[in-house]
């Protein structure tokens, strides 16, 4: 379609009113979404992790609720989780690293959801396995096995609180809800798991290629230093070093060759004595002597 001011439109809209909408998006992404490499591998996972999981909760397992008709108190709750956890994101942006609330949140999440979405007979032991892989992330040594132990004891006591109190668990309306509920939270549950593997892998494997890359960078300078210790063939009379290949080169052209170091010339005061006497104070106040 052709207007009168000569621009064509794309989908009803004018191209340049579309191009301005596409610069105030990617301004407003930034803003979002904002981000920096930072040097502690454990932070750049938590930020990772927290972001996944705000925008899974509030753009995947919301919406798939919703279509199930499963309780409105679970989705409200998935939802404050999300929220949450970007503003978790959004802290440790700017300096706030809270990673073992973030694990306490979501903990908290399951055990409310367990009863919201019948117990046992529900979908809620999928994201379990999500639970586990956070805390063996973000809790380390003996913190990590406290964790994993108070993990199992929270999964132990949420089956005695069902055997114990059944009228607190929300069964499904229908056995087709529960189906459906089974069948999206498989695919929710294993790419989150899939994801934050995912996500794992990569960071560690950059780190790994950094460390690779200090490594040789290391054992480069160490060669250099190596290369100038021990005995060096030096002649007597014009002072020139014998390299590894025979080759006699100056001493300033081997020691720059084999280490970063720079050489300026000038004149020491014996030599100005002996190569130019009687002006050697002269030679040595002029520009380019030491």
């Amino acid at each position: 379609m052709r207007m009168k001011n000569g621009f064509s439109r794309l989908s009803g809209v004018p191209v340049p009113e579309g191009i301005r909408m596409i610069r105030r998006l990617s301004r407003l992404l930034p803003w979002l979404f904002p981000w920096d490499e930072h040097p502690d591998l454990d932070i750049r996972l938590f930020r990772k992790v927290s972001l996944a999981s705000a925008g899974l909760a509030l753009g995947a397992v919301v919406p798939a609720n919703f279509f199930q008709n499963l309780p409105v108190g679970l989705s409200l709750a998935v939802a404050a989780f999300g929220i949450l956890s970007y503003a978790l994101y959004r802290a440790s942006v700017r300096g706030v690293h809270a990673a073992r609330t973030f694990c306490v949140l979501l903990l908290l999440l399951l055990d409310f959801s367990w009863f919201q979405n019948a117990g046992s007979r529900g979908t809620i032991s999928m994201f379990m396995f999500f639970a586990v892989l956070v805390l063996s992330t973000f809790f380390k040594g003996r913190a990590g096995w406290m964790a994993l132990a108070a993990f199992f004891a929270n999964g132990l006591t949420l089956m005695w609180a069902e055997h114990a109190f059944p009228q607190l668990v929300v069964p499904y309306a229908h056995e087709a809800d529960r189906l459906s509920d089974f069948t999206t939270s498989f695919v929710i549950s294993t790419s989150i798991c899939v994801l934050v593997l995912r996500v794992i892998l990569a960071a560690y494997e950059r780190e790994r290629t950094r460390l690779t890359v200090l490594n040789t960078q290391l054992e480069h300078s160490l060669a250099e230093i190596r290369t100038l210790q021990g005995l060096l063939p030096i002649c007597s009379w014009c002072k020139k070093i014998r390299d590894d290949e025979g080759l006699w080169t100056q001493v300033e052209d081997y020691v720059a060759k084999h280490t970063e170091a720079s050489f300026t010339h000038g004149m020491c005061p014996e030599c100005a004595k002996t190569h130019f006497p009687g002006k050697q104070d002269q030679v040595l106040k002029s520009p380019g002597s030491p």
